[in-house]
């Protein structure tokens, strides 16, 4: 009997607070947080204040970015470089396996599209890329010129000396280094200082090729640098005669004969500038300096 009186307690009391709920309900809608002003003007200041310090902490984090970053890249540069010594350890090896051995044809052409991959790409400053294709025809040929030449010019191009420098050195030292190779080298010297290693690999190049007039520019600049216009003349005027259309190193071989005050080929040099050159400004500035040496009497 008591039961059902508590049951039926129970059943009026839930009816009133629902009846109550139903008839104040738009009252209790307006205690909703989210509809007062000032709740919502501070939940912005705290979105604010929120995203500012997201943004101070993302200051804070910048120089460890940074050092994150060059950790990766110095990290990159050193299994390059065991790498390379682990390819030249390997080459030892399959030579002394098969020293006659050569990579069968299918590689060959495998290799062959990799270096054209890795040109192209390189041409298109997408190095990590390049450098994964090099790297690859490595694995297929570790004795492939080609590939060696490619990757220590990628690294030359992005200023990593001491990768460019072991690569190249190596061509030197297994005997299949080129005048491209000497010159690379060169290059490397005269970025770390060392001139005569630079003046000594300028001349292996172009002893390498005597007829090519890049090779002779590139040590006649090598000289004028150092305004040692005496020893540039020759290869100056070397270029321009095996490449008598070039301006720039017609104008290399002006400059030289204008400082060493040599009229008669600086007039020279001039006449031959007129017919290959539009810089008329340039033009005239040398004709200027002409006429200050012109021999009177």
């Amino acid at each position: 009997m008591l039961i059902w009186i508590f049951f039926a307690l129970a059943l009026v009391s839930g009816s009133v607070a629902v009846y109550l709920i139903l008839r104040h309900w738009s009252e209790i809608r307006l205690l909703n947080p989210g509809s007062i002003k000032e709740e919502q003007e501070r939940q912005k200041r705290d979105i604010l204040v929120a995203q500012r310090f997201s943004r101070i902490q993302s200051d804070k984090l910048a120089p460890v970015k940074y050092l994150f970053q060059q950790s990766v890249f110095q990290t990159k540069k050193a299994f390059h470089q065991a790498y390379l010594r682990l390819v030249r350890l390997d080459r030892v090896y399959q030579q002394a396996k098969r020293p006659f051995a050569k990579a069968a044809p299918s590689e060959q052409e495998r290799i062959k599209v990799l270096l054209d991959e890795a040109r192209s790409l390189a041409r298109d400053l997408k190095w990590g890329e390049a450098e994964k294709r090099y790297l690859e025809a490595l694995l297929l040929d570790n004795r492939n010129v080609d590939a060696y030449k490619g990757i220590g010019t990628l690294y030359l191009k992005q200023k990593m000396y001491p990768q460019a420098k072991e690569t190249f050195e190596y061509l030197v030292k297994v005997k299949r280094a080129d005048d491209a190779s000497y010159a690379a080298l060169a290059d490397i010297a005269d970025a770390e200082k060392e001139t005569g290693k630079a003046e000594e690999m300028r001349l292996k190049a172009v002893e390498l090729r005597p007829r090519l007039a890049c090779r002779h520019a590139e040590l006649a600049r090598h000289y004028a640098e150092r305004s040692d216009f005496a020893k540039a003349w020759p290869s100056a005027k070397r270029a321009s005669d095996l490449e008598p259309k070039s301006a720039k190193y017609c104008e290399l071989a002006l400059e030289c004969a204008l400082v060493l005050g040599d009229w008669n080929e600086a007039k020279r040099r001039y006449d031959k500038l007129r017919l290959l050159s539009e810089d008329y400004p340039r033009l005239q500035q040398f004709r200027e300096r002409i006429d200050k040496i012109r021999p009177t009497g």
